[in-house]
């Protein structure tokens, strides 16, 4: 069963080594061409202006973007993040000024938060600092890597300290338009180059109490983090799922693949599994994140060896740079996500020293 219509797939199909490869126009559409198709309500309460659904249903939807595009799959993951932080955000200012727009896909949501997951493991410092003088605060940093920070229109979801130590840290949203407030080029990736990634810079940017959407950063986002970490695995089962099918589709040819085929697929089936029965029990992930660390982990080697066992049954014709498979384009992107933040190395710390 899909969920994208087949004129949608078949845009993001012409366009996806473009948009791999190329900061383009393409890229610049994605958000809104992937909301029209009402991904981003999935998941989303019917009276927010959501289609109902839980976590697994927005994974399902990540998981088919990824079979034909890991960039739209990851764009669409940051966008749906942001939107459900804005959900769980006990200040109803975003959802009463900027909801409809993410869904839309007129504002792009720009999850900035991996520094902050990183920084409540003791592995950095936050990058954004919140100054006081003359009784307002003022935001000053950079955070070096964000995507979605499409260049007309975004909002940007990080986590950022008191300079002096004074308060704990807070989750904030900040609109792109806001003063003092600006993006750098496009950075030069060798893959997910029209997903809109560019460093953010804070100089001396007033911070708008408004824009707070929690006052403990710690507390919300070990609440939030399993949707936050969960949502990612649909880029990683996607990709999987479909290399493993170029696999099945050539074991007629390379039938010694077999036992290999099908001890991937069976490691599959159990990280998803596993996966989701944490995400549909309440708090479970939360109470227990060592597990969803450990699943990650794990998917991030199952991905590895889908696409090496897809090199082996297409041969050499998978990698001349004419072939249509898109074999490479599934290289590369696979290459992403042992790094993406929290990345593979940063998770085994965790678990090692914890």
């Amino acid at each position: 069963m899909t969920f994208f219509s087949e004129e949608f797939i078949n845009w993001l199909d012409d366009h996806a080594d473009q948009i791999d490869k190329e900061s383009c126009v393409a890229g610049n559409q994605l958000i809104e061409r992937i909301a029209a198709e009402g991904a981003f309500r999935v998941g989303v309460p019917e009276e927010l202006g959501g289609r109902g659904g839980n976590d697994t249903d927005v994974i399902e939807v990540l998981k088919e973007l990824a079979h034909h595009s890991l960039t739209a799959s990851f764009i669409s993951w940051g966008q749906r993040t942001f939107i459900d932080n804005v959900l769980k955000s006990s200040n109803p200012y975003f959802r009463d000024h900027y909801l409809e727009g993410l869904l839309s896909g007129e504002y792009a949501g720009a999850t900035a938060l991996s520094n902050a997951v990183k920084f409540l493991s003791d592995l950095e410092e936050l990058n954004v600092s919140i100054v006081e003088e003359d009784g307002q605060l003022y935001l000053k940093g950079r955070l070096p890597w964000v995507t979605n920070a499409c260049a007309d229109r975004f909002l940007s979801i990080f986590v950022a300290g008191f300079e002096d130590g004074s308060r704990q840290p807070l989750v904030l949203a900040v609109p792109s338009d806001a003063e003092n407030f600006s993006r750098s080029a496009d950075l030069e990736f060798v893959s997910l180059q029209g997903g809109n990634t560019a460093a953010l810079t804070f100089n001396h940017v007033p911070l708008q109490k408004e824009w707070i959407l929690a006052q403990n950063a710690q507390a919300f986002l070990a609440e939030n983090r399993p949707a936050f970490l969960g949502y990612q695995f649909g880029l990683a089962l996607g990709l999987a799922e479909k290399s493993l099918e170029e696999v099945e589709a050539n074991l007629s040819v390379r039938s010694i693949l077999r036992e290999e085929w099908e001890e991937q697929v069976a490691a599959l089936t159990e990280i998803q599994d596993q996966l989701y029965r944490g995400l549909l029990q309440s708090g479970y992930f939360v109470e227990r994140p060592k597990e969803l660390f450990q699943l990650r982990i794990d998917i991030v080697d199952v991905v590895a060896q889908s696409l090496l066992l897809e090199l082996q049954a297409s041969g050499g014709r998978g990698y001349l740079s004419n072939s249509t498979s898109g074999f490479i384009r599934r290289w590369n992107e696979g290459a992403f996500l042992p790094i993406v933040s929290p990345s593979a190395v940063q998770l085994r710390h965790i678990l090692e020293v914890s």
